[in-house]
């Protein structure tokens, strides 16, 4: 077996892409944190060291593969191009991880316990260049990592992930010209009060995108394509950008507006200053401003996140409002930490709340938990009077849904002007 250079593998890749006359398959393996423990502990050359004690390790497994090739394709990954059908492949993953199950690896004075997941894909034709390859086994490596170490995942090419990311990767030239050329759109959605004694106007913006023949596109599959490829906090500023500039324009709306914000922009700090400097810079009451920020973004970065919504309510003085409440991992056990002032009940719940006792459980606890920590609630997706009736006898303060209110157009940068 050779030996390649990352260069080398990628032209190997190109090669066997252009030849779909004999079964090849990759796997792709990734080193656990044990390196990063190594450079910290040790040094980047002890690192180095422990890379190539793994590498020769693996190696030393599959070296003997004919018409086989190893090479490395990035600091902590190694890919192994194998001759051999992908059930074999599968085989021969399994058989590494079981190798590094108990392995240990002395480098210095400390001993190393590495651990590796791999990813594999067979090299069919439908992989036309290598850059294809390559995302197919970066999915099957996601996948693998999500399950832990010393796991081996297969992916398919007809796997649905590799659509969804082909219609993204056109979206997104599409995208970033949307937000050069100011042809993004903001809409809003009304919040409707259920309470006679809750008479604030709110509503919610969202993004929309024009196409050049006028027609407007929802925000969902633009969205998608920004979170994919890291490119929501340029989404939010934009927003927060042209809001300003839509509330410099109507001073006396006394509406409370909802903006929605990506995991990217609560791990922007700069994101503070930039906002501040806006509201100044328009004119902008911070108390017509909530921020929406989902369970999920804040399980992800928890400590990062609240530090960010300390910072947005008490420092700037807007509103917060934590949405798609169950859908994150703290299974609601953190309501109580959460120091906002709407809790959002997701949509999920209230499609089945009429149907699914759990569902009318979890909307139950949360309304429950927001009266007793003194917070509103929103019920997302209202499309039925059924279930605006339950949500109003279950104690929700807010409805949002087609039933109450579809999105409007609010304001287009180009024109200037508003239309709410």
């Amino acid at each position: 077996m050779d030996l390649l250079t990352r260069p080398r593998v990628i032209e190997t890749l190109k090669k066997i892409s252009e030849n779909s006359l004999v079964d090849y398959t990759l796997i792709y393996i990734e080193i656990n944190n044990t390196l990063q423990i190594t450079s910290l502990l040790q040094g980047m050359a002890r690192e180095e060291e422990l890379i190539s004690a793994i590498q020769r390790l693996i190696f030393g497994k599959i070296g003997h593969l004919p018409d086989s090739y190893m090479g490395k394709l990035s600091w902590n990954r190694f890919g192994i191009i194998a001759k051999l059908p992908v059930e074999t492949c599968v085989e021969i993953a399994e058989e590494l991880t079981v190798f590094f199950e108990d392995k240990c690896i002395n480098i210095g004075p400390h001993p190393y316990y590495p651990k590796i997941i791999t990813g594999v894909i067979a090299l069919s034709e439908k992989y036309r260049v290598p850059e294809k390859i390559l995302t197919a086994v970066d999915e099957a490596l996601y996948q693998a990592r999500r399950t832990g170490n010393n796991a081996v995942k297969v992916i398919d090419h007809n796997a649905p992930v590799f659509h969804s990311y082909y219609d993204a990767l056109k979206r997104i030239p599409v995208l970033k010209a949307g937000l050069s050329n100011n042809t993004l759109l903001l809409y809003a959605q009304p919040i409707v009060p259920l309470n006679k004694a809750l008479m604030e106007p709110k509503a919610e913006v969202l993004v929309r995108y024009k196409e050049p023949d006028g027609a407007v596109n929802s925000d969902y599959h633009f969205l998608k394509t920004a979170n994919l490829f890291h490119v929501g906090r340029d989404i939010d500023l934009y927003v927060v950008k042209q809001f300003c500039r839509y509330m410099q324009q109507n001073k006396h709306d006394d509406v409370v507006y909802s903006i929605n914000i990506s995991g990217f922009t609560v791990r922007f700090p700069a994101f503070l200053d930039i906002v501040s400097h806006a509201f100044k810079k328009y004119g902008v009451n911070a108390e017509q401003v909530c921020f929406e920020i989902t369970e999920t973004v804040i399980d992800r970065d928890y400590p990062q996140a609240i530090q960010f919504m300390h910072a947005l309510k008490n420092q700037l003085g807007c509103q917060l409002a934590l949405d798609d409440i169950g859908m994150g991992s703290s299974n609601l056990a953190n309501l109580s930490k959460f120091n906002v002032d709407f809790m959002k009940i997701d949509g999920a719940f209230i499609n089945n709340v009429l149907t699914d006792p759990y569902s009318e459980l979890v909307v139950n606890f949360i309304t429950s938990a927001a009266k007793l920590f003194n917070k509103k609630t929103i019920a997302e997706c209202i499309e039925t009077p059924q279930q605006l009736e339950k949500i109003k006898l279950l104690g929700v303060d807010y409805a949002q849904g087609f039933l109450t209110g579809r999105p409007k157009l609010l304001f287009d940068p180009l024109l200037s002007r508003t239309y709410l």
